[in-house]
């Protein structure tokens, strides 16, 4: 992981994100690459009847508060012994995360607030970037003050080609973890047929050693009982394929990524 990207916003996730691509830059020896984004299109479309005025003193004020940001980041990032650029863009945070991440090792974003409805409210950062980047994506969740790069890592697996997707992204991650889990969630009736043994002979290759669990769900949503299995193996990241239905289908009939991007009290390492 040579090349992080994280977003710059001043929101409640901010330290959470920064600090975790803070401790993998510095674990890996990589640069770390901040961006931050202006929306000021979204003042823009409050205009409606040329208040240019109103609108100019308003846009000023959000760049004095953007330059004030820039000032403070790249003070303590000056502490942090890191390598590091600042980049500074306009328009919509998902398109530009995604623009800026196409020579990207990994992206890191926040998690989607708890309270989030899919049919109601428009998509999180998260799910925009995740079904168009196609470098692998960090979900971190707001209590996060970090992460351990050499703590245990479980894989969510599925035998879908995003799983397949996230292992090969996850590659760095998991040869410096202390130990790998592959945790079985394929459903008997699921959509595809490649085998678990086929991902851990693929790890094998690579110098990662796996645990191979079967998950057995019952009743319960299979998301419970893959995050349970994690914990249960104090693993500090989770591995997983994303969205490997239509986005649409799983807001509407409900799915495994939207639910453990609002259940889940880990990072996860996502890829579509």
């Amino acid at each position: 992981m040579k090349s992080v990207l994280v977003q710059i916003n001043r929101d409640t996730g901010q330290e959470a994100r920064f600090q975790v691509a803070l401790d993998i830059v510095r674990h890996f020896e990589g640069h770390l690459s901040c961006l931050q984004v202006a929306q000021v299109e979204a003042f823009a479309a409050l205009d409606p009847y040329g208040v240019g005025h109103m609108l100019s003193e308003t846009i000023s004020i959000v760049r004095e508060a953007e330059e004030a940001e820039k000032k403070s980041f790249e003070t303590r990032l000056k502490n942090e012994g890191v390598s590091w650029d600042w980049i500074s863009e306009t328009g919509d945070p998902s398109r530009m995360i995604v623009d800026h991440s196409w020579l990207s090792d990994l992206v890191v974003v926040s998690a989607p607030s708890g309270d989030w409805l899919p049919r109601i409210d428009a998509p999180p950062t998260a799910a925009e970037v995740l079904v168009r980047s196609r470098a692998p994506v960090l979900v971190v969740p707001d209590a996060c003050r970090g992460i351990d790069c050499e703590a245990p890592i479980a894989i969510a697996w599925n035998g879908s080609p995003e799983s397949c997707a996230a292992i090969r992204g996850a590659l760095p991650l998991l040869r410096n973890a202390g130990s790998v889990c592959l945790l079985n969630a394929a459903l008997p009736e699921g959509d595809y047929d490649l085998p678990p043994t086929e991902a851990a002979t693929y790890l094998s290759r690579h110098g990662v050693a796996c645990e191979l669990v079967e998950l057995h769900p019952g009743a319960g949503p299979i998301t419970d009982a893959v995050l349970e299995a994690a914990e249960a193996r104090k693993a500090g990241m989770l591995v997983m394929g994303a969205y490997g239905h239509s986005r649409l289908r799983e807001n509407i009939l409900g799915g495994v990524t939207r639910g453990m991007l609002q259940k889940a009290r880990l990072p996860l390492l996502l890829a579509h």
